[in-house]
């Protein structure tokens, strides 16, 4: 008989061990979950065409949500949300990433 209760998550803390994680990630296209340190507008910006310049941001700032890894650097994190905006997100921003099964916690 199966106990009841979460499983234990594996839980990385390096950069170095992440790496492998997040390659992955980014070939599964897993879905992830990533949390941030600060708030944060996340959607698609729309641009004036006449001078070439976003428009102001619209939207309620979050410092939670879901999204694919596209790509990742030694500085920074590229995301794809589901409405198609890419976010990159610099490394120094993430308090966490998850996809259900293995946490990634930068210290």
């Amino acid at each position: 008989m199966r106990g009841s209760g979460r499983r234990a998550k594996k839980t990385i803390r390096s950069w170095k061990q992440a790496k492998a994680l997040l390659q992955r990630w980014r070939r599964e296209l897993a879905n992830i979950k990533v949390e941030l340190k600060q708030p944060r507008v996340i959607d698609v910006v729309p641009i004036d065409f006449v001078s070439g310049e976003p428009v102001e941001r619209e939207g309620t700032p979050t410092n939670r949500f879901r999204g694919q890894v596209i790509y990742f650097t030694n500085a920074d994190v590229t995301v794809r949300r589901p409405s198609g905006a890419i976010l990159v997100i610099d490394n120094y921003e993430i308090i966490a990433m998850s996809d259900g099964k293995e946490r990634f916690e930068p210290v």
